[in-house]
């Protein structure tokens, strides 16, 4: 059976190279698919913060195997279309099994093979997965109830099988990022319109651990949505500590 991963990006090169490293033993194929501009609903005037050929460096970092195959995609207007296409094109290149791996995602390689194995063993097309959301640096996360589909067998036509959070997390890196790309991300956002104003400047920028989500703020007993505790970067995998962001304790 045919395991294939589907990365689409604009921009991520400070982790697109560890996402792909964190699945790449598991995968027959690495598909990367690039769109030089957005596609979440919002575009701005703001350079992109980095390059085509950097991004393109950065997927072939580690690929002793020949597996990574890069895309570039045009006359892509919005997310859902580009999402079609790149898993369209991964079908027609041979997977049973498709791995959604955003550029900022990263997997332990056993967890990975676990939840694979079970998809593999399951009747259903859609898996969803928990995951541990790193705030402003490696020694803080966030935990909530979100479970976004990663995996799909192409076998089936539906079904949806939540995975349980105790076999295990995705590390997510989306909140443990340069300032600029924040301050990027935060102008062709998805979810522009229901963002919180004050977040940038009031919780973003003073590295606030409590009420820190975008647009999910207190609720009416005032309890915060998201709150960061601290977390042991000992348990994310191991070649994460060649990251040059590990040892910071802020992220700027």
């Amino acid at each position: 059976m045919q395991v294939h991963s589907l990365t689409i990006l604009h921009y991520g090169t400070d982790y697109l190279s560890y996402a792909l490293r964190g699945v790449y033993d598991s995968v027959d194929k690495c598909h990367v698919f690039y769109t030089s501009t957005p596609s979440h609903g919002h575009t701005t005037n703001a350079p992109i913060p980095e390059t085509r050929d950097r991004l393109l460096v950065a997927a072939f970092a580690y690929d002793p195997d020949k597996k990574v195959i890069w895309y570039d995609m045009s006359n892509v207007t919005h997310e859902g279309q580009q999402r079609d296409t790149a898993l369209e094109t991964v079908k027609n290149a041979g997977a049973d099994i498709v791995l959604v791996l955003d550029y900022d995602e990263i997997w332990h390689n056993d967890t990975l093979n676990m939840f694979l194995k079970h998809a593999e063993e399951s009747f259903v097309r859609d898996y969803l997965v928990n995951m541990t959301h790193l705030w402003r640096s490696f020694n803080h996360a966030i935990y909530d109830e979100g479970w976004p589909v990663r995996i799909i067998n192409l076998k089936y036509n539906d079904g949806v099988s939540y995975i349980p959070s105790t076999w295990g997390h995705v590390y997510h890196f989306g909140y443990a990022i340069r300032d600029k790309i924040m301050r990027y991300k935060w102008e062709i956002h998805g979810h522009k319109n229901q963002l919180r104003p004050e977040w940038l400047d009031s919780v973003w920028s003073t590295a606030e651990p409590d009420n820190c989500h975008p647009t999910n703020g207190r609720n009416e007993v005032g309890k915060a949505f998201w709150t960061a505790k601290p977390f042991d970067k000992m348990t994310l995998p191991l070649f994460m500590r060649s990251h040059p962001f590990y040892d910071l304790e802020r992220i700027e």
